[in-house]
């Protein structure tokens, strides 16, 4: 019986996937670390290693075609250590929800700017759209999931405003906040954790009231935690599809060992993903449903990506003539891949 089962699930997951399409790749930045859908042919995708978000023509492939700075909303104000590490987003109506990893730095250290979760407002003139900050930007979320003793984060945190050493970098030991997700009606958020992974499972945390929390009229209010059996992996990225009516997620490990790999997931707690692919040559970073349709999008972090350049292209030293894509000076020739899979209902 239980072979049955096993048989089953894979022939579900299989015939889930319909068709991948080609990579499309998108220009100015490497490290796609957020993305969603504002129509059916334009996104919005923020990039970890800055505090820009930059809105993509699907029909017109190539650099962004506006962007907008966050330094001053988000407070930045260390400019020896500006990044924000904007990791995932949602979007619940006209508002976008997005939050950064609340993690340390790969050393250690201790960064106040990476410990943000705000939102913007979607603003659209006749297929013309432009992003506004709504609300406040919240610094202090951590304390507030710190407080949640059900959780148990703690060690995972170390000492609020201290440096820990290498031990609570994201990719060992320490908390790394790489997925949001809005539930299916709208109400509440699922913050996804790629670290710590409990027991070997991935964990959700519902936060009940996004909205009152960004407009600094509540305290953040959480629901009981969820966890997920995706194989010794953490969140990467997760969305409801209203199209699908379930859950996308890419789950991964927290320090790259393991190949990141694609889940559906019903949102009944307790119940197991179902398992529909793998990535091996792409670094997926986020998941954006096309509004409306069977296809969801995956965006690739192509910050490590090597290009081949002449020294005087790239900020680091080149090895074997090459550099990493976020060495490259030159904005118009930074880039980062997106993947389209069609799904079934």
């Amino acid at each position: 019986m239980r072979g049955m089962q096993i048989i089953l699930a894979i022939l579900m997951a299989v015939q889930c996937l319909v068709v991948a399409a080609e990579e499309t790749f998108f220009y100015g930045s490497c490290d796609a670390s957020a993305a969603v859908a504002l129509d059916k042919n334009t996104f919005v995708v923020a990039d970890d290693e800055d505090n820009i978000l930059r809105i993509y023509s699907l029909e017109r492939p190539g650099m962004p075609l506006a962007q907008y700075s966050l330094d001053t909303f988000l407070g930045v104000q260390d400019e020896s250590h500006p990044e924000s590490d904007i990791e995932a987003c949602t979007r619940v109506g006209d508002l976008i929800y997005w939050i950064t990893s609340h993690g340390r730095n790969k050393k250690g250290k201790w960064r106040s700017s990476r410990y943000r979760f705000f939102a913007t407002k979607i603003i659209n003139q006749e297929g013309k759209f432009d992003l506004k900050p709504e609300g406040i930007a919240i610094d202090d979320l951590l304390s507030a999931l710190l407080s949640c003793e059900d959780l148990n984060l703690k060690a995972s945190v170390g000492v609020i405003g201290e440096d820990s050493g290498k031990s609570l970098a994201p990719k060992e030991n320490g908390l790394n906040i790489e997925g949001l997700s809005t539930n299916a009606d709208g109400s509440a958020l699922y913050i996804g954790l790629r670290n710590p992974i409990p027991g070997k499972q991935a964990l959700l945390i519902p936060l009940k009231n996004p909205n009152a929390v960004i407009h600094g009229q509540s305290k953040p209010m959480f629901g009981a935690p969820v966890y997920l059996k995706v194989q010794s992996r953490g969140i990467r990225s997760i969305e409801y599809s209203s199209y699908h009516l379930r859950y996308f997620l890419v789950a991964g490990d927290r320090s790259d060992k393991l190949s990141s790999v694609l889940y559906s997931w019903n949102g009944v707690p307790g119940s197991v993903p179902n398992r529909i692919k793998s990535f091996t040559n792409l670094n997926p970073e986020a998941i954006a449903p096309i509004l409306g349709h069977d296809k969801i999008r995956i965006f690739s972090d192509d910050g490590t990506v090597a290009h081949r350049v002449v020294q005087k292209d790239s900020f680091d030293k080149l090895v074997d003539g090459k550099c990493a894509c976020k060495s490259l000076k030159d904005p118009k020739k930074k880039r980062f891949r997106s993947l389209v899979l069609a799904l079934k209902k």
